[in-house]
């Protein structure tokens, strides 16, 4: 029985461990809502750190696929792009904070 447990419990955290990959993911001037100001620079300047990230052996760790792009045609919208999801949330919003950015954001 406790091995079940443990089992279980397990496979829900290794589960969600992949739940936070993004596609594309841009840094922001305030608040998370989608309407505020973003930040190009901070965004250009964490997604060329991400793309030289090599921290360990799990999909967020490596970005060999990350470039800098545009949200919906929006050049006043920068976002980093990874199209194999290999943006870790807590990790991008390090990076945008580092940046100088208030707070990261992702889809």
């Amino acid at each position: 029985m406790q091995f079940s447990t443990i089992l279980v419990a397990s496979l829900a955290c290794a589960t969600g461990a992949f739940a936070n990959l993004h596609s594309a993911a841009w840094c922001i001037s305030q608040g998370l809502e989608d309407s505020d100001p973003k930040n190009i620079e901070a965004t250009q300047a964490a997604c060329g750190v991400y793309k030289e990230r090599h921290t360990g052996n799990d999909q967020w760790d490596i970005c060999p696929d990350c470039f800098t792009g545009v949200k919906d045609d929006d050049p006043s919208v920068a976002t980093c792009n990874s199209p194999a999801k290999h943006i870790g949330g807590d990790e991008w919003e390090e990076y945008c904070i580092q940046f100088g950015a208030v707070n990261g954001a992702a889809n």
